[in-house]
């Protein structure tokens, strides 16, 4: 669970979980500012964060424990979908392991998360 409070700064919010803490913010008309990442970067975080760990977790299954492996996330609103576009970089010397990885990608229980149709509602 995370929990958010809103902080004095306009739209600056810390948000929490666990013992893990950080702050969001955004600029509206001119107010705000940018002492956090924007919420929508923050969806774009989570899917990042995800991709990143299951890329490393199949590759450390496959013996490679210190890959250097990095996921750029893109948001793209539309009228009728989210779009989140991603990229795995992996270096050249792991290219032969993609199709592995990507695999593991496609099939991790984070990423069916938000694949499924979502439901917003009051608790």
């Amino acid at each position: 669970m995370v929990e958010a409070v809103a902080l004095p700064a306009p739209w600056q919010v810390r948000f929490q979980a666990g013992d893990n803490a950080g702050v969001a913010d955004t600029l509206k008309a001119g107010t705000g500012g940018s002492a956090g990442m924007r919420p929508h970067e923050l969806l774009e975080a989570s899917l990042a964060t995800r991709t990143t760990i299951s890329a490393r977790m199949t590759l450390a299954d496959l013996g490679i424990t210190d890959a250097e492996v990095r996921v750029r996330v893109h948001l793209e609103r539309e009228e009728s979908t989210t779009r989140f576009r991603y990229a795995l970089l992996l270096p050249p010397e792991l290219e032969h392991h993609r199709p592995t990885v990507e695999e593991r990608i496609a099939r991790s229980p984070v990423r069916a998360t938000p694949s499924k149709p979502l439901a917003f509602e009051p608790a």
